[in-house]
């Protein structure tokens, strides 16, 4: 299921603020009361009914240390598994920012440049996921293309490769995507929230490092 991302984003700041509100004792000690449980629980069902979500996980920490954490829903619709807190939720994109700091310190250490190319022979990942034409928009994506999601191509819509072609092997996904859907637009040219930009700024974290993205 693909979400409107600024109607959740905004459900889950008002879905927060309500739970914040009502916690109080968080002031005094390391565990709400029951009836702060209560409340809380009553805030996340609202909002996972409200945005039709399978299920959702809420943690609060003070000190470094876990103060509470409860689940709610399911962990799968079709098996009726109930979530815990100890299921794993996917990353998504949390880790675009983690992902832009990455770029940004290899900038910072005079490796990489934000005008520097990304595909194409004389780009980073050059044509290791296949031939690219010199006079194509695909050889023009820079590193600040990517980053502010301005390459021209691969919007987060239905037609997304990183769900439409989410079994395949990232290598592979990369090349097919770029071979057979290249970008629609000049880079530089329109703005789309891109999960495929990024995916190819993890591979040029991965090239300009020599370390694999995860460490």
């Amino acid at each position: 299921m693909i979400f409107d991302r600024r109607r959740v984003l905004a459900g889950s700041a008002a879905a927060a603020t309500m739970l914040l509100g009502r916690f109080p004792a968080a002031q005094e000690s390391l565990s709400p009361s029951p009836a702060e449980r209560e409340k809380m629980a009553e805030a996340a069902e609202a909002f996972r009914k409200e945005y039709n979500v399978p299920g959702l996980a809420i943690a609060f920490t003070r000190g470094g240390q876990f103060v509470h954490e409860a689940a709610f829903g399911l962990a799968d619709r079709v098996s009726g598994e109930t979530l815990t807190p100890e299921h794993r939720f996917r990353i998504a994109s949390i880790s675009k920012p983690i992902t832009a700091v990455a770029i940004f310190t290899l900038i910072e250490a005079g490796k990489l440049g934000l005008d520097d190319r990304v595909l194409g022979r004389e780009g980073v990942l050059g044509e290791v996921y296949g031939p690219i034409s010199s006079d194509s928009r695909l050889s023009r994506i820079t590193v600040d293309h990517l980053l502010t999601h301005t390459a021209g191509g691969w919007p987060n819509d239905r037609s997304d490769p990183m769900f439409y072609e989410s079994k395949t092997e990232q290598a592979a996904l990369i090349e097919a995507t770029l071979s057979n859907r290249p970008p629609t637009r000049d880079p530089g040219t329109q703005h789309a929230y891109s999960n495929f930009g990024y995916c190819l700024l993890g591979r040029v974290i991965e090239r300009v490092s020599g370390s694999p993205y995860a460490d």
